[in-house]
């Protein structure tokens, strides 16, 4: 895999090497904006996964601890 980053980077590196220097700025914000793009489809993506398998447990509709039971329990008090 190390392998294939390394070629993969190379690969870009040769990419933008073929640019004008006149593009570079475009270039680089063109890919800032594709790295924002693909970090935000990942979020979404982890999102969904962590619903999907909200929606396959078989506790999902029961209810959970009160916020201030699970205060007590680990000590602490509310002031209101």
């Amino acid at each position: 895999m190390i392998v294939n980053a390394l070629e993969a980077k190379q690969k870009c590196y040769d990419i933008v090497d073929k640019f004008p220097i006149s593009q570079l700025d475009i270039l680089a914000k063109s890919l800032e904006n594709m790295y924002k793009m693909i970090d935000d489809v990942a979020d979404m993506a982890f999102c969904i996964g962590l619903s999907e398998r909200h929606d396959l447990r078989d506790d999902k509709d029961k209810p959970g601890t009160a916020f201030e039971d699970l205060v007590k329990e680990l000590g602490f008090t509310m002031v209101t």
